[in-house]
């Protein structure tokens, strides 16, 4: 330890407040000085009032922190007086000289067994140091050690150590910690290496980790952009991060932390790191970063396609109520149509006739009447087929580099839905347009015949013209 640097644990308030010796108020004496029955046998066997009252003390004060305390009688006045009155009816007492140490030692061996504690031994030391090397996989920020190895000597019923033994137990754990990462990071291949080398090599005033660290802003087609660009420099790594990172052994709070590191420190303080540590911080980075911009680009695709889906219902509406506005003003003219009809003149032919009829009620309004009268009502998803399909630079610029860049999955297994996006997957991304996408048969059979319809203009037809909405994902 002469040549390491011993570890901050805690700030000195702490320090004091941990191994400070419990001052008690008139509750906490009442509850720590009540002593059980196989206490009060086992202070029968010293002889004095003095050696009595101190091991009363030493036993409270235990029983408060599990820790023994170096104290004179003066130190601890309120609590002597407050001994003395319940066990010994004595108002004052002043007592000469000091308790030996043979008696001191002799009264914590005894309150260690009454309490199940371990004694102090190299074996014990050997164990807590074990377990420090363990929570440092998990809790690597140092506070948080510390807390859970106080947590564990507690469970294990062992005395904590001083402040100066538990220093020199973290810094050489941290060190032993730092070498085990090192020289398994240093077990990566060599384009893994140069790949996180790279993050904060310096090119043009910039890094590739700051273009990596910024959010994206809005849902742009510019910012959308650039995260799609970002998820797929990095999809590599990512795979590789997802394989490798278990074989360290770090828990997930212990890879988010030096994640963290990479994420707010400058390249140039990165750069002042050993290479292995440099790996480390930046394939922890990688891994998470690639998560949240996967998070980002759902989060968009989820945007636009709700605003697509709300703009596709606001134009059915609107073609709903011309629609519904149109027959009002048609059905009158169907009246003096089939009025006219019987009673229309004798002898016209084939083009005098379609005039007159046309000239009452117009020819484009056939069908609708038609469809009006067969009980008929109007198709809402047709019409949101045809603003779909007029959006289909929408779907182009916000949602197909998504689709391509997002690696989705369903929580069920082997479902039709995930056969689908992969289809699409495999046509986007060989650089196919919509106009010849086509559905296996295979696919479109588990669709619902009610959405074959709105796929294609007609049943018999290869190519899908149309789009499909299936679990609120929009397929175009």
């Amino acid at each position: 330890m002469t040549n390491l640097k011993r570890i901050y644990l805690l700030p000195e308030a702490e320090i004091a407040d941990l191994y400070a010796r419990p001052v008690f108020n008139q509750n906490e004496q009442q509850l720590y000085f009540e002593l059980t029955q196989v206490e009060l046998d086992t202070l029968g066997q010293f002889g004095t009032i003095k050696t009595k009252v101190h091991f009363i003390l030493q036993l409270a004060y235990f029983k408060a922190k599990n820790q023994f305390f170096s104290f004179t009688f003066d130190d601890a006045r309120a609590d002597v007086d407050y001994v003395l009155a319940k066990f010994f009816k004595k108002t004052d007492g002043v007592f000469q000289g000091n308790i030996t140490r043979q008696r001191i030692n002799q009264q914590k061996q005894i309150i260690l067994k009454l309490f199940d504690y371990q004694t102090r031994s190299m074996e014990q030391i050997i164990q807590v140091e074990a377990h420090i090397g363990e929570l440092l996989r998990y809790y690597p920020k140092v506070h948080d050690a510390f807390r859970q190895l106080l947590v564990y000597l507690d469970n294990q019923k062992i005395v904590i150590s001083t402040y100066r033994s538990l220093q020199d137990m973290f810094t050489q754990s941290f060190v032993n910690e730092r070498e085990r990462l090192d020289q398994l990071i240093l077990l990566m291949p060599l384009g893994q290496q140069e790949q996180l080398s790279e993050l904060i090599d310096r090119e043009d005033g910039i890094t590739k980790l700051n273009i990596i660290r910024a959010d994206q802003k809005n849902f742009t087609y510019t910012a959308i952009s650039a995260e799609v660009e970002k998820a797929l420099e990095l999809e590599g790594l990512y795979k590789f991060a997802k394989g490798f990172l278990p074989t360290l052994l770090l828990s997930k709070n212990a890879i988010r932390y030096y994640a963290d590191i990479a994420g707010q420190y400058a390249a140039s303080r990165l750069r002042r790191l050993d290479k292995p540590q440099q790996w480390l911080h930046g394939l922890c980075f990688i891994y998470y970063r690639y998560q949240q911009i996967m998070d980002n680009l759902i989060t968009s695709f989820m945007y636009h396609t709700r605003a697509i889906t709300v703009d596709a219902k606001a134009y059915a509406k609107k073609a709903a109520g011309e629609y519904h506005s149109g027959l009002v003003v048609d059905l009158p003219k169907l009246a003096k149509f089939l009025k006219w009809f019987p009673s229309r003149k004798s002898g016209l032919d084939h083009d005098e006739l379609n005039q007159a009829a046309y000239k009452i009620l117009p020819e484009g309004q056939f069908p609708a009447l038609a469809q009006f009268l067969q009980g008929s009502t109007f198709d809402t998803k047709a019409s949101m087929r045809e603003f779909y399909l007029k959006s289909s630079r929408s779907f182009a610029l916000y949602l197909r580099p998504i689709l391509l860049a997002v690696p989705f999955v369903f929580y069920k297994e082997d479902n039709d839905i995930m056969a689908l996006i992969d289809l699409m997957k495999m046509h986007y991304g060989s650089g196919k347009g919509p106009s010849t996408f086509k559905l296996p048969q295979d696919i479109e059979d588990t669709l619902s015949k009610t959405q074959l319809p709105y796929l294609k203009k007609d049943s018999d037809d290869a190519q899908v013209e149309g789009v499909l909405c299936i679990n609120g994902i929009l397929f175009a």
